[in-house]
């Protein structure tokens, strides 16, 4: 072949471009964006809309629903959903994957714009598209022993964040926690009222006081100076003097109707690390930024920043997502040399050779920096998919190698010259080698047909395996026969093959002959037991939807009872940390109240915790979860929990299905929504594996409402947003103008003094001025009601409704999920309501019946490739029947493993086609072209048997080898390629067998039976 007399002609000038490709593969690796997931941009976009105080009914008439029917109109959206509380609404819009997020975005932020004039004043929209540099990677404590809240906050703000922001690769640092400054102004009501002031007074006094404005320019003595009036105030007591009004012809001045302090604003939020109040700071990267670089960047900075810190300042890390891309590397790394090692012990066993070993082996870390290489230049990043695909494929990229150099070494051993042998075996080889190698390949194609999580993060694998592939065949047409003839020894007169593979080589012709004559009822046989091997054990199967994985962390979310001050929350929830402190696994945590990681909108009950473990020698996540969960269930009564791994949160945040178990119910009358959820979760919580269980039924805290009674508000002279507009200034306060301190601003805020506004009796009191100058209590003018808490109010689609979910405990997915559609069906809910079930589960189907279309699709690519090989139909119905056959290894290495059916090891089931039909391809190849020069079918399949044997064993041992790794989930990150791992190899070692076995007894089966249909014919 041209391939051949090319390598050997070229010798020289292949391995130096070998090694220069080499060399600059491993310069690009320092240069990789580097992330813990594949850079995808999910097709969600995350709306907040916030609009004061508004009561959550509201909110939904007036915020939400006009952003709904504005947001509905556009292109592409598939699903649009909504959750409102009190003064804000939080709408999340799926498109359909493919689509452009930039220009949906675009048209999102357009409908939203029109919506405005709809809205309440003052409301604030916030558009964000949802990919996982959303999310931080590296979080930083900041806390002291000296310093006081809001100084830690101005510390953070000012001095921290620029300078952090400024590392290259950090997209923004979001600062949580603290205090922020402002300057109080408390109102004496009684003061005001005997110089008949009101607070808009104050207000406006102070926006029209504390400003500098340009008035011109002048030229003098031949300079320009600008004119600036500057009645700016620098210090509480320049505003005690600010001018208020006039009375009798004495001015009124601020410090005398009021008393002017240092404070900070209301708190909303308490963020805490290790047990202390603390300021966090999230660093986010920018979406081609390497993981690795920034943390070690941010790192650097932060060593330089501790020098200048205040006296008893500390800074510390309670959360490095680097630390898992650095273990999940040093795995792959690991599970390279491992799988080379293992393929090394195998070449040597077959071969015998050291040198050949050595050229066979060489393949792999010339392949592995190769595909460097190209992933850079097809833009792929090194994440835990991407190098996941190089541990999978290490022992794949080896078998085109092994059969070329194998193939060589049996020329070698028959006498045949170096150069000769070479050039006959790469000859001989390089048509079946490069079908086997494009039917491993076409089966990645459909894969791009793959939607949703699935496709998004098993596409990075695959691509990068098929690079590899493609590498390692381009590799083993040209270098391998180049090393071959350049280091190979001549072996005439040298054995063939050792003295115990010439006594398998024996008992495998004995085996083959003897099953050929008892073909008629073994091929039935056969397939009847693999059949029914197949269904025993695949149902048997758990299922779920992604593999889960220990990366060492994980997130603890809670609600406090509905209502709970943030103070008694916050007293609650250091009992949670003291669980924490006590819990041996546990390195560190942080915890939010009234917030949390990511873009969402919360209430002050609620918040999250997020948890890391030491590493070392620990127990596994789940049984960590477990006693936690006991011992708050035990120690702290009413609160809800729910724990996640951090990724599995973060992979639902991003898909849109963060619950395990989701049911949907959907109606128009919300009390009976919430009943039915109430009801059905106290159901559904008896079923054996859920845990964390919810109703979906989320309350705020109660409200004390004034009836504005309309006649006597009237009669005064007043109307309802007049008074609201008062009260609102007395107890919220607004910030009337900002002071400058250094170089910084500082609001200033106007309301009256906190015994006035912290009960009801001074809510009641609060003096509302009307147009004529007098002043009148709240409590003439309207009722004071106690209202119990309202409810969040969800909606899909522009329908109310209401999510059940729960989390799984001990039991996989798909158990749970059947014992819960039986629970539902035993039982109809009321008339008006309707249920989907949804979640992971909806997701894990919808991927199940996508991967199952891609592995028909792949089946017709593979059969059409080999239709082009053998130019005859025969041999490719006889691969693809075996085939089926796999699968029973498939279900039966999943069983014994006790691993779940999910996406991962669906992925393997598909793999496992065209690594199977690489085998059959190498051995049917051989018998056709022994039955074209005279042998008889049986002849034919037994020769083919005694010449491929080696190379087939020698191929399945390094692909299982390889997979070993993986298999045993060794090392970070492992545990999402182990369903894989483990299904290929069950389907590998079960295919093996049937084709070095039935496929020859199919092929003389199929043969014949040509024949015979050929001479009936005639």
């Amino acid at each position: 072949m041209n391939l051949a007399r090319f390598a050997l002609g070229n010798l020289k000038a292949i391995l130096f471009v070998t090694v220069v490709l080499c060399l600059i593969g491993g310069w690009t690796l320092f240069s990789f964006p580097v992330a813990i997931l594949p850079d995808v941009t999910f097709p969600r976009l995350v709306i907040i809309a916030e609009a004061g105080e508004l009561p959550a009914r509201r909110v939904e008439v007036g915020v939400s629903r006009p952003l709904e029917e504005a947001i509905a109109t556009v292109p592409g959206v598939a699903r649009l959903r909504s959750k409102i509380q009190r003064g804000a609404a939080e709408l999340s819009v799926d498109f359909s994957w493919g689509t452009d997020m930039l220009v949906a975005e675009q048209l999102v932020s357009a409908k939203v714009n029109e919506a405005r004039t709809q809205l309440p004043t003052d409301t604030q929209v916030t558009v964000e598209r949802m990919n996982p540099t959303v999310f931080p990677i590296l979080g930083i404590s900041l806390r002291s022993k000296n310093l006081s809240q809001d100084a830690l906050w101005s510390l953070a703000t000012y001095k921290l964040k620029p300078i952090l922001g400024r590392v290259p690769g950090v997209a923004r640092a979001v600062v949580q926690g603290g205090r922020i400054p402002e300057i109080l102004v408390e109102a004496d009501p009684n003061k005001l009222a005997a110089f008949h002031l009101a607070l808009p007074d104050l207000e406006q006094a102070l926006a029209k006081n504390n400003v500098v404005r340009s008035v011109g320019r002048l030229d003098i003595r031949f300079q320009q100076y600008q004119a600036l009036v500057s009645g700016e105030a620098t210090t509480i007591e320049e505003l005690n003097q600010l001018p208020i009004a006039t009375r009798n012809g004495v001015v009124i001045t601020l410090g005398s109707v009021t008393t002017i302090q240092s404070s900070t604003q209301d708190r909303t939020t308490i963020v805490t690390a290790d047990g202390a109040e603390s300021v966090l700071l999230n660093i986010v990267r920018q979406p081609d930024a390497n993981t690795v670089s920034v943390v070690a960047g941010v790192q650097s900075e932060l060593t330089q920043l501790k020098k200048s810190l205040p006296p008893g300042t500390e800074l510390g890390i309670f959360y490095d997502q680097s630390v898992l891309i650095g273990e999940a590397i040093a795995s792959v790394r690991d599970a390279v040399l491992i799988g080379a090692g293992l393929a090394v012990v195998v070449l040597l066993l077959f071969l015998g050779d050291m040198r050949a070993t050595l050229v066979t082996a060489l393949i792999i870390p010339v392949t592995v920096l190769i595909t460097f290489l190209l992933m850079r230049l097809c833009g792929l990043t090194l994440n835990l998919m991407t190098l996941g695909a190089l541990a999978i494929g290490v022992g794949l990229v080896i078998d085109d190698a092994i059969v070329v150099v194998e193939n060589v070494f049996r020329h070698l051993a028959e006498g045949a010259k170096r150069d000769d042998a070479v050039q006959q075996a790469a000859t001989q080889i390089a048509a079946p080698m490069i079908s086997s190698t494009l039917t491993t390949v076409v089966v990645f194609l459909p894969l791009t047909l793959v939607t949703g999580v699935a496709g998004a993060f098993f596409t990075a694998l695959a691509v990068t395996l098929t690079i590899a592939l493609l590498v390692s065949l381009a590799l083993a047409l040209t270098v391998s026969p180049s090393l071959c003839a350049a280091f190979l020894k001549t072996r005439v007169g040298q054995r063939e093959h050792s003295r115990l593979f010439e006594k398998v080589l024996r008992l495998y012709e004995r085996i083959l002959r003897s099953c050929l004559r008892q073909r008629v009822w073994l091929l039935p046989l056969c397939a009847v037991l693999a059949f029914g091997g197949t269904v025993f054990f695949g149902t048997r199967l758990g299922t779920g939807f992604m593999p889960t994985m220990d990366e060492g962390a994980f997130i603890l979310d809670y609600v406090t009872a509905p209502g709970t001050s943030l103070a008694e929350s916050d007293r609650l929830l250091k009992k949670i940390e003291e669980i924490l402190t006590t819990t041996p696994e546990v390195k560190s945590y942080s915890r939010r109240t009234g917030t949390e990681l990511g873009f969402f909108i919360t209430e002050p009950n609620t918040g999250d915790f997020a948890v890391v473990l030491k590493s070392g020698k620990r127990r596994d996540i789940e049984a960590v979860i477990e006693e936690v969960r006991g011992k708050i269930a035990e120690d702290v009564p009413g609160i809800e929990v729910e724990f996640v791994e951090v990724l599995q949160d973060l992979i639902g945040d991003l898909a849109g299905a963060p619950e395990p178990v989701e049911i949907k119910l959907f109606g128009e009358d919300q009390k009976q929504l919430e009943e039915t959820g109430a009801a059905l979760a106290e159901k559904l919580a008896k079923v054996t594996g859920v845990a964390d269980m919810k109703s979906g039924v989320v309350e705020s805290g109660p409200e004390l409402t004034a009836r504005v009674n309309p006649l006597l508000a009237g009669r005064a002279g007043l109307s309802t947003s007049d008074i609201g507009e008062q009260v609102g200034d007395a107890l919220f306060g607004i910030e009337a103008t900002k002071l400058l301190q250094g170089d910084r601003q500082v609001g200033v805020r106007v309301r009256y003094p906190e015994a006035l506004r912290s009960d009801a009796a001074g809510f009641g009191a609060t003096l509302i001025k009307t147009p004529l100058g007098a002043y009148i209590p709240l409590s003439s003018l309207a009722t004071l009601a106690f209202v119990p808490g309202t409810s969040e109010i969800t909606r899909e689609d522009q329908r109310r409704m209401m999510a059940v979910t729960a989390q799984l405990e001990g039991r996989d997915l798909g158990s749970v999920m059947r014992d819960i559609s039986a629970a539902m069906r035993s039982e109809p809910l009321p008339v008006g309501v309707t249920y989907v079930l949804a979640g992971q589960y909806q997701s894990q189907q919808a991927s199940f019946a996508n991967l199952m279309q891609v592995l028909a699709l792949a089946v017709l690519l593979v059969f059409a490739v080999m239709v082009f090989q053998f130019k005859s139909f025969t041999a490719p119905v006889t691969i693809l029947l075996i085939l089926p056959l796999a699968l029973f290894g498939v279900a039966l290495g999943l069983w014994i493993t006790n691993t779940p059916l999910n996406v991962s090891s669906l992925m393997g089931a598909v793999m496992l086609v065209g690594i199977v039909v690489k085998n059959g391809i190498l051995l049917l190849d051989q018998a056709q072209h022994a039955e074209s020069e005279g042998l008889s079918p049986e002849e034919a399949v037994i020769l083919a048997g005694e010449r491929r044997l080696r190379p087939i064993l020698m191929t399945t041992l390094t692909a299982l080898l390889g997979l070993v790794p993986l298999a045993l989930g060794i090392g970070a990150g492992a545990q999402l390629q182990k369903p894989l791992a483990v299904a290929v190899i069950g389907g590998l070692t079960c295919s093996t067998l049937f084709t070095l076995v039935l496929a020859p007894l199919l092929y003389v089966v199929l043969r014949q039976g040509r024949s015979l249909s050929l001479k009936t014919s005639e």
